[in-house]
C-alpha cells in the first residue's frame, strides 16, 4: 500500500463506500416496510373495532389480516440485519471478529433472527402458501389478476417512462408484480394443490414477493416525504431507493428465471415466451450508474458519521 494511503480513513476507499451504501439502503427499506405494515395493522384494528369487535378480537384479526406481510418482513429484515452486521465485521477486519468491538455481538444477536418465530425457510413458504390459499378461498381475486398479468406481460415494452422522481423504479415494481402473478399462475396451473410440495418454487416466489414489498414500501415512503418536505431534502433517500431497487431487480429476474426453467423443462416454446416477458418488462429502460449512486450515499453518511434518516 502506498504511504499516502496509510493515513487515509478506510471510509475514503470505494470498496468500503459500496458496503456502507448497501447497508444504509437495506436499513432504509427495512424501516419502510415496518412503518407501512404497522400503519396498515393499526388501521385494520380500528376498522374491526368500528365494526363491532372487542379491542382484543380486533387486534388478533388485524394482525391476522396482514400475516403475509409480517412473514415477508420477518424474512427480509432478519437477513438484511445479518448482512449489515457481517459487512460491519468485514469493514473492521480482524478487530471485527473480536469481542472487543460491538460488531461481533451484533452478528451473533442478528443470527437468531433467521431462526426464531419460524425459520426463514418456513416463513417463505408460509407467505406464498397463505396468498394462494386466499385466492382459492375467494378472499382475493387472484385468477383475474393472473389473467391480466399474463396479458400485460405479453404487450410491447415501454421505451420511455415519464413522471417525477422514482418514476422508473415505480414502473419496474408494477411490472415485478405482474411477473410474480404470471409465474405463480403458471406454477399453480402445473402443480395445483401439490404446489405446496414444490418447496424450491415456493422459496423463489417468496424471494420475489419480499423484494417487491420492500421496494414498493421504500418508494411510497420517499414519495410521501417528497410531497411533505420537498425534493431536495429527500435526495439521499431517493438514491437509496434507486440502489435498493437496482439490487432487487437482479435478484427478482434471477429467481424468476429459475422458476421458469423448472416449470417449462419440456416446453421450449413456453419457456421462450416467459423469458421474453422478463426481457421486455423486468429490465430497466435506462440503467442507473450504480457506482456513482453508492458513492453519493456513502459520502453523506460518512459526513454525518451516523445513520441520520
Amino acid at each position: 500500500m502506498k504511504e499516502s494511503n496509510l493515513k487515509k480513513p478506510i471510509s475514503s476507499f470505494g470498496a468500503i463506500k459500496e458496503k456502507i451504501a448497501q447497508m444504509a439502503s437495506s436499513c432504509y427499506a427495512g424501516e419502510s416496510v415496518c412503518y407501512r405494515a404497522a400503519s396498515d395493522v393499526e388501521k385494520r384494528i380500528q376498522y374491526h373495532i368500528n365494526n363491532g369487535l372487542s379491542h382484543q378480537e380486533a387486534e388478533l384479526k388485524g394482525v391476522e389480516d396482514f400475516a403475509i406481510e409480517c412473514s415477508l418482513i420477518k424474512v427480509g429484515a432478519s437477513e438484511d440485519m445479518q448482512n449489515c452486521a457481517d459487512q460491519g465485521i468485514q469493514i473492521l477486519g480482524g478487530m471485527g471478529f473480536s469481542a472487543d468491538t460491538p460488531m461481533e455481538s451484533a452478528w451473533r444477536d442478528s443470527r437468531i433472527g433467521r431462526i426464531y418465530e419460524g425459520t426463514n425457510e418456513i416463513n417463505r413458504m408460509l407467505s406464498v402458501g397463505l396468498l394462494l390459499k386466499k385466492g382459492m378461498k375467494g378472499e382475493l381475486d387472484l385468477m383475474t389478476a393472473v389473467i391480466k398479468a399474463t396479458t400485460d406481460m405479453s404487450a410491447e415494452k415501454i421505451e420511455n417512462i415519464e413522471g417525477g422522481p422514482l418514476a422508473q423504479e415505480n414502473h419496474l415494481i408494477e411490472n415485478f408484480k405482474q411477473l410474480f402473478l404470471m409465474i405463480a399462475g403458471n406454477a399453480t396451473q402445473k402443480y395445483g394443490s401439490n404446489l405446496e410440495k414444490e418447496q424450491q418454487v415456493l422459496q423463489a416466489l417468496a424471494d420475489i414477493l419480499i423484494e417487491i414489498y420492500f421496494c414498493e414500501s421504500a418508494i411510497l415512503r420517499t414519495i410521501k416525504n417528497i410531497n411533505r418536505q420537498g425534493l431536495e431534502k429527500q435526495e439521499i433517500q431517493i438514491s437509496m431507493v434507486q440502489n435498493y431497487v437496482f439490487e432487487a431487480q437482479n435478484l427478482i429476474t434471477k429467481r424468476a428465471k429459475e422458476v421458469i426453467f423448472h416449470l417449462t423443462e419440456s416446453n421450449k416454446t413456453e419457456r421462450d415466451h416467459l423469458l421474453s416477458a422478463i426481457q421486455k418488462h423486468a429490465e430497466y429502460v435506462e440503467y442507473p450508474d450504480s457506482f456513482t449512486m453508492r458513492t453519493k450515499i456513502a459520502d453523506r453518511f460518512i459526513m454525518e458519521n451516523s445513520y441520520f434518516i
